[in-house]
């Protein structure tokens, strides 16, 4: 179920599965409360790369590499 993040605090925490879900549920909350902003972006893409780089799981480091990537894209279009 896709949840648009102006909905966010409509539904109840769900745990994270690992790290890289834990800071896209950070950054999802974030957003909801007043818009997306650079320097979430930036946490954002920071925490995926660091998964990315000690992961040992191939897929998982795919997901955080494409995650760091869209975050850097986009943190400088972000109007706060």
């Amino acid at each position: 179920m896709n949840v648009p993040a102006s909905d966010y605090f409509l539904y109840p925490e769900v745990a994270p599965i690992d790290r890289l879900d834990s800071a896209c549920q950070s950054h999802d909350k974030e957003c909801s409360q007043g818009g997306c902003s650079e320097k979430g972006d930036t946490a954002l893409r920071n925490a995926a790369l660091m998964v990315a780089v000690t992961t040992s799981d191939v897929r998982l480091r795919a997901t955080a590499t494409s995650i760091a990537l869209a975050m850097h894209l986009v943190k400088d279009k972000r109007s706060r």
